[in-house]
């Protein structure tokens, strides 16, 4: 295994990438993004979730500021805490690739809670606190 591949995989498993099959699952209502329910983790209100988005999400500023080139994403994965009583989200790690595949753009570093407002990142929240709720079905 090449260095650039053994690093890309210490930092998927770093991030907190399920060991398992990911199960993604269309969000109904948002046809960019897919959630994995297979990474669903929940602690009160708080959910955990790795999202799938097409493209390039504007409420993750990282990906902007780190390529003015809109073109060069063309994936990106999100592990993403929402807090289903207060509306609000969290991105704890963000991985972007482009249209072949390979990795761009990697982040571990938090950013700070904001709320959900954005069309499509409010059908995420509602998807994954749905699934939350009832055992992983959408």
């Amino acid at each position: 295994m090449s260095p650039a591949r053994r690093l890309l995989a210490a930092s998927l498993l770093a991030c907190g990438l399920p060991a398992g099959a990911a199960q993604w699952l269309a969000v109904p209502g948002a046809p960019d993004l897919a959630i994995d329910i297979a990474s669903l983790q929940q602690e009160h209100a708080q959910v955990a979730a790795w999202i799938r988005w097409w493209g390039r999400p504007a409420f993750v500023p990282e990906l902007a500021a780190w390529d003015p080139q809109p073109t060069r994403v063309h994936r990106t994965l999100l592990r993403t805490v929402f807090d289903c009583n207060r509306r609000t989200l969290r991105v704890l790690a963000a991985s972007a690739y482009d249209s072949q595949g390979r990795p761009v753009f990697m982040s571990s570093v938090p950013t700070s809670e904001q709320p959900v407002h954005d069309a499509d990142v409010a059908w995420a929240y509602d998807a994954v606190c749905e699934a939350a709720r009832s055992g992983g079905r959408l």
